[in-house]
């Protein structure tokens, strides 16, 4: 090879194209930094949260279940009310 044809190479791998293909490495870097790592991390905070929600909602279930109960023993006993008060008037 002659001289210029170096001095070409080495100012294509030392110019702008060389900033590109660092920047293309660079962000190659970032997504399989992100896509092994961070994304894993991310899909294990949704599923505890997930689970956590799960237990949330069973728990509220549960709750309205047992005033649902609570609600109807007091329905029957003002309904028993309202039957003593209509035959006392």
């Amino acid at each position: 090879m002659d001289a210029a044809t170096v001095s070409m190479i080495l100012s294509a791998v030392a110019g702008p194209a060389s900033g590109v293909v660092v920047a293309l490495l660079c962000l190659f870097g970032f997504g399989y930094f992100m896509v092994k790592h961070m994304l894993p991390q991310q899909q294990n905070m949704i599923d505890d949260f997930v689970k956590e929600s799960r237990a949330n909602r069973k728990i509220f279930a549960d709750a309205v279940e047992i005033m649902s109960r609570r609600l109807d023993k007091v329905e029957d006993k003002v309904e028993e009310i309202k039957i003593i008060l209509k035959e006392r008037s």
